[in-house]
């Protein structure tokens, strides 16, 4: 009886972990993907803001070498619209490339960003915000200390859905699947209908008729990962369809980004 019972509980632990593997394997492997080409892509931009912040911090008054210096890193960068120079009372002092030469001299202090990084004295990716530049983008900023003082930081400005869209199209291209992006709180980032960039899948008037999206949203924003379904568009028509929905998250500096992969039923 024993040997029976045995015999059994091995064969439960067995299906048990047939199914996770099932659950893994099941998983799209495009999610990860897509995560592993925006590290690399942020880990290269971070560790040239990073030299930057370094060579600059022994003498944060030489314009002329920091100017060189933001106009080499935007040289060197494949998604950046700008970087700047913000000196330690929050004043964009030095931008590059010279189509932005006319908000050099912005108060951006009050930015929730800068605050950040002013305090802690490390680097944050903020959320999307109405920049000075005119319009909706993300910053990734890093602070100059030197000898424990703060003395400004390097900055540079980007539209997410640029970078999204390089690194998604190529996954996508000619399947039967998509892929967007939000951030934590709902802010779609990057989705293939151009038209829902920008807007809040939980608060916005669109997707009110879809409390099964509002209800995903809220669950793909508060898990680090998972699967569900819901009801929405197919993009680029007015047919509803039911969506198998799985994510994942990307973070950097304690900002989330959920990249959803979606394929109608």
């Amino acid at each position: 009886m024993k040997t029976i019972k045995l015999i059994l509980l091995i064969l439960v632990v067995v299906v048990i972990n047939s199914c996770k593997d099932d659950d893994k394997d099941s998983f799209p492997e495009q999610i990860g993907q897509v995560i592993s080409d925006l590290s690399a892509s942020f880990d290269t931009l971070n560790t040239a803001m990073a030299a930057g912040a370094t060579a600059i911090a022994p003498n944060p008054a030489d314009t002329g070498m920091i100017r060189n210096k933001m106009a080499e890193l935007y040289a060197n960068s494949s998604f950046s619209e700008n970087f700047s120079f913000i000196d330690e009372e929050g004043i964009l002092k030095i931008i590059e490339p010279p189509a932005f030469y006319p908000y050099q001299g912005s108060d951006v202090s009050q930015q929730e960003h800068v605050i950040r990084a002013w305090t802690t004295l490390e680097p944050v990716l903020s959320e999307e915000f109405y920049a000075v530049e005119g319009y909706y983008a993300t910053v990734d900023l890093h602070p100059i200390v030197s000898n424990g003082i703060l003395e400004g930081g390097i900055s540079t400005l980007f539209k997410p859905e640029d970078i999204l869209g390089r690194i998604i199209l190529p996954y996508v291209s000619g399947e039967a699947f998509e892929m967007w992006v939000m951030e934590k709180g709902g802010v779609v980032l990057y989705d293939q209908d151009a038209d829902e960039i920008g807007r809040n899948v939980i608060t916005d008037t669109l997707y009110q008729a879809f409390p099964e999206l509002i209800a995903a949203a809220e669950l793909i924003d508060a898990e680090k990962s998972g699967e569900t379904t819901y009801s929405f568009y197919q993009t680029g028509t007015t047919t509803k369809v039911v969506k198998k929905t799985y994510w994942d998250t990307w973070e950097l500096y304690g900002t989330e980004w959920k990249i959803v992969w979606v394929k109608p039923e």
